[in-house]
């Protein structure tokens, strides 16, 4: 079936869309007792690989209602985004993950009680894939299991999906070096006025937006420090801190940093930082996984 695609082409995202190449999935998962996950829309998108978070995978999600794809990608952690798109509100959904390798995986959740099962082609039998495309640009393909797997639990479940996607991309860019160019020197100083909790600094470091949510007129300047710091610990890594490089794309970057986050763990985090008048400022961050 075709399908008539408009194009809505901003600052950060380009979409393209084939309208020969269906975004559908069909089949199901049943888990007895627990269900049924009965999806009919695909959506594809390129992610952090969240335990080795250097490389990319693509992500599949596989729901009743069609997510906001556009938007996902252009934010830092389109995972994150999606599985909290208004369209998946009380709805169940599968994911499903591809590595460069091949590697299947897969997450059937149920949002009521957030019971999800989890599966992966490398374990051993139970679970299977037959990808019929799998290239930058498009997927499909059918993931199953030839017997239903009992679980630990006594729970009961079997998986038969088949899926056709686009691979949604957010727009070219030019790769920065390690130290991330001019964008990974503004980032530099932020970070170092972090290590100073120097708040007049980190002021006028922050994009509008950035501005808007850490500097609140109802608090001081000791409490707007205090929430920035604790929220730039949660985002970012607190110790031994590297600029590994990123990306330009206009009057945008995303900078990749590595080191040891406030818990402890060593993790990859993602900053953006856009162009303003006086030069590159922050704007927002998220961590994208922890380091092997």
């Amino acid at each position: 079936m075709s399908r008539t695609f408009s194009a809505l082409v901003c600052s950060l995202v380009i979409l393209s869309a084939t309208p020969a190449w269906a975004q559908t999935a069909s089949g199901a998962f049943k888990a007895e007792p627990g269900g049924t996950i009965a999806p009919k829309v695909a959506a594809a998108y390129v992610v952090r690989d969240q335990f080795n978070p250097r490389e990319k995978e693509v992500e599949i999600i596989l729901s009743s209602a069609a997510v906001n794809v556009a938007k996902a990608v252009a934010d830092l952690t389109p995972h994150t985004t999606v599985i909290n798109d208004p369209a998946l509100k009380d709805t169940d959904y599968v994911l499903v993950w591809i590595k460069r390798d091949g590697t299947v995986s897969m997450n059937a959740t149920f949002s009521k009680t957030m019971t999800q099962y989890l599966e992966r082609t490398d374990r051993g039998g139970t679970f299977k894939a037959e990808l019929s495309t799998n290239t930058a640009e498009k997927v499909a393909g059918r993931i199953f299991t030839p017997a239903p797997v009992k679980t630990r639990d006594g729970t009961s479940y079997s998986v038969d999906l088949t899926f056709s996607a686009i691979v949604t991309k957010p727009a070219a860019g030019t790769a920065l070096p390690a130290g991330g160019g001019e964008p990974g020197k503004a980032l530099g100083a932020f970070l170092a006025a972090r290590d100073k909790k120097d708040w007049p600094a980190l002021k006028a470091a922050l994009a509008p937006s950035a501005a808007e949510r850490f500097v609140k007129s109802y608090n001081d300047d000791k409490e707007n420090l205090a929430d920035m710091l604790d929220t730039l610990n949660f985002w970012m890594p607190a110790r031994d801190v590297k600029i590994t490089g990123g990306l330009l794309m206009g009057d945008a970057a995303t900078i990749d940093v590595e080191g040891t986050m406030a818990s402890g763990i060593k993790a990859l985090s993602v900053v953006r930082l856009i162009k303003g008048g006086s030069g590159w400022v922050f704007q927002d961050a998220a961590m994208a996984g922890m380091l092997p």
